[in-house]
């Protein structure tokens, strides 16, 4: 326990191994402590394992990393709080000092799966979900369980048991570089290296190719918008690039290989640029703990139309169109409108930058420095 005159609070964030899980949870680590930096009496670490950059990491390797190196050396760390920044690392907590540590859920993506609760097609079978659902148990030892979404809230009190007092709902932050004005001449230049034409139509998809992205659903859309459209229309990638089920996809939606705009993966400046070129984010996700995509378009102030899946109507709000997972027809016919009608895109592009405001750096780490001082002083 710290008394009342303790000087700065000193907390630890662990965060994922690089070949342990993709970018995302790389971004939300190194956002944490953007808004962390802002907060004062509080000084935050990101101890990173001197294992985490080792390369050419086997099956057999990465696995004796997550269960045996990196809990050895977690334990050896020293804060006041410490902060495991993503529930797939669950496995700390066997290690870590239960009453001072709290650890952020992003989803319970895989046991919704291995409880046979989520279901689409394409998804991972069950008994592959059971390994992490298992370390995912060991959430229940955290003081603090820390949800990007009242969504996520609700499946820890439903999978897992964990009571409402000992969840907080902080939602994830997006950088103030977002919220910056777009630029008609940075636009121009950024459709034209893309290859998209000043009147084309641009579908942005950012992210993974995980099957609960639905991204054969992303085909059909593009499919019926370039039957219904007179203007070209292309599939802008952000993120991980087409494999053989996404083109497969594409075959079965019979869309040319060439309707594919690769951005690859891009720094924040050209992700922010791309957000502005582009016509709509298209997200037809299965499943969401929170879809950072869909915040960052809206405060980019890029119409959005997405599925009301998982956590997406409490993190869209009124600001975007939402549909089921597989109404393409549906989600067509809003673009459709969107591409078209200028008032449309003005009143969703203010719609978005008004409900991204809750979604700021200073109000995530002023959340988070509560609930840490909540914790030390236990």
């Amino acid at each position: 326990m710290r008394g009342s005159g303790a000087a700065e609070l000193r907390v630890g964030l662990l965060p994922t191994m690089p070949f342990h899980a993709g970018v995302s949870m790389q971004v939300y680590a190194s956002g944490l402590m953007a808004s962390l930096a802002r907060v004062p009496g509080l000084h935050a670490d990101l101890l990173t394992p001197p294992f985490s950059s080792r390369p050419g990491v086997g099956w057999f390797r990465s696995r004796w990393i997550r269960y045996v190196t990196y809990p050895a050396w977690a334990a050896a760390q020293r804060a006041d709080v410490y902060h495991i920044v993503d529930h797939g690392n669950a496995q700390l907590l066997w290690r870590l000092p239960r009453p001072r540590t709290v650890v952020t859920c992003h989803d319970l993506y895989p046991l919704a799966l291995a409880t046979g609760q989520l279901r689409f097609q394409g998804a991972p079978a069950r008994a592959g979900m059971l390994p992490t659902a298992l370390r995912l148990q060991a959430l229940r030892r955290a003081r603090v369980i820390l949800t990007v979404s009242r969504h996520t809230a609700g499946e820890c009190q439903r999978y897992l048991g964990i009571s409402a007092g000992r969840l907080r709902v902080v939602y994830e932050s997006v950088p103030s570089e977002f919220w910056a004005p777009g630029d008609a001449a940075e636009v121009a230049a950024t459709r034209a290296h893309l290859g998209i034409g000043a009147e084309d139509i641009a579908l942005l998809h950012v992210g993974s190719n995980d099957p609960r992205k639905n991204l054969s659903a992303v085909c059909r859309v593009v499919a019926r918008l370039r039957a219904r459209s007179t203007r070209a229309v292309w599939l802008l990638k952000v993120g991980a690039p087409f494999g053989p089920v996404e083109r497969d996809a594409l075959r079965q939606a019979e869309l040319p290989d060439d309707v594919m705009r690769y951005a690859g993966r891009v720094d924040l400046a050209e992700l922010v640029r791309i957000y502005h070129a582009a016509t709509v984010l298209l997200y037809p996700s299965f499943y969401e703990g929170f879809c950072r995509p869909v915040v960052e378009a809206m405060a980019a102030g890029l119409p959005v139309v997405a599925s009301r899946a998982g956590a997406i109507p409490e993190v869209a709000g009124s600001a975007a169109a939402l549909h089921e997972p597989e109404d393409a027809e549906g989600m067509a016919a809003r673009i459709v409108e969107i591409a078209e009608d200028p008032g449309v895109r003005k009143e969703m592009a203010e719609a978005g930058r008004d409900g991204s405001r809750p979604f700021s750096a200073e109000g995530q780490g002023r959340v988070l420095a509560d609930v840490y001082r909540e914790v030390a002083a236990l």
